[in-house]
C-alpha cells in the first residue's frame, strides 16, 4: 500500500518541507521589498493635494500597498505549505511505525486493563485503557463513563502497555 511506504512518505515530507522553506523565503523577500517601498513616506510628510509631487506620491503609495498585500498572501501560502509539510512528517512517522511491525495485532495480545495507543485519524493518536477485548475490535474506556466508549480495530493499535512494559511490535510477544 503506497501510503504506508515509509520511504515514499519520508520523501514526500522532505519535498513538502523544501517547498514550505522556499515559500517562506519568498514571503520574507516580498515583505522586505514592500517595506522598502514605503521609504518615501518614512518622515511622515503627508500627501499634499495640488502639489506637483501628489500624483507620483499616490502612485508610490498604491504600489507599496499592493506589494504589502502580495507579501501577506505569500505569507499565507507559506503557512499553508508548512502545515502540509507538518502533516506529511506525521504521515511519514506513522508509516514508519506501521512498517516496523512483523505481524498484525490479534485478540490474544490484549486483556482488560491494558493501556493502548491507537490511531484515531490518519495522523492522530490517543491513549486508552482497554475495557473489553472483542473478536475484531477493542472496546476502550471513553470519557463519558460508558456512554461513549470508543471501539478500535486491531490494525489501529500502535502500542500496548501492560505492567509498565510497552510493546510496539506484536511479534515481540511470541
Amino acid at each position: 500500500m503506497p501510503e504506508n511506504d515509509p520511504t515514499a512518505a519520508r520523501r514526500r515530507a522532505e519535498d513538502a518541507q523544501k517547498r514550505a522553506d522556499r515559500l517562506a523565503a519568498e514571503a520574507d523577500a516580498r515583505s522586505e521589498r514592500a517595506s522598502g517601498m514605503y521609504g518615501r513616506f518614512a518622515g511622515g510628510q503627508p500627501l499634499l493635494v495640488g502639489h506637483h509631487s501628489y500624483r507620483s506620491a499616490v502612485r508610490d503609495r498604491d504600489r507599496a500597498d499592493n506589494a504589502t498585500r502580495r507579501a501577506i498572501e505569500a505569507r499565507k501560502d507559506a503557512k499553508r505549505a508548512q502545515d502540509k509539510a507538518n502533516k506529511a512528517k506525521h504521515e511519514a512517522d506513522m508509516a514508519g511505525r506501521l512498517a516496523a511491525r512483523s505481524r498484525a495485532w490479534q485478540r490474544s495480545d490484549f486483556r482488560t486493563g491494558d493501556i493502548v495507543e491507537v490511531r484515531t485519524f490518519h495522523t492522530c493518536t490517543d491513549t486508552y485503557r482497554v475495557k473489553r477485548v472483542n473478536a475484531k475490535t477493542l472496546t476502550l474506556e471513553g470519557p463519558g463513563g460508558g456512554y461513549d466508549d470508543p471501539k478500535r480495530e486491531y490494525d489501529r493499535v500502535l502500542s500496548r502497555t501492560r505492567d509498565g512494559v510497552t510493546v510496539t511490535n506484536p511479534a515481540d510477544l511470541d
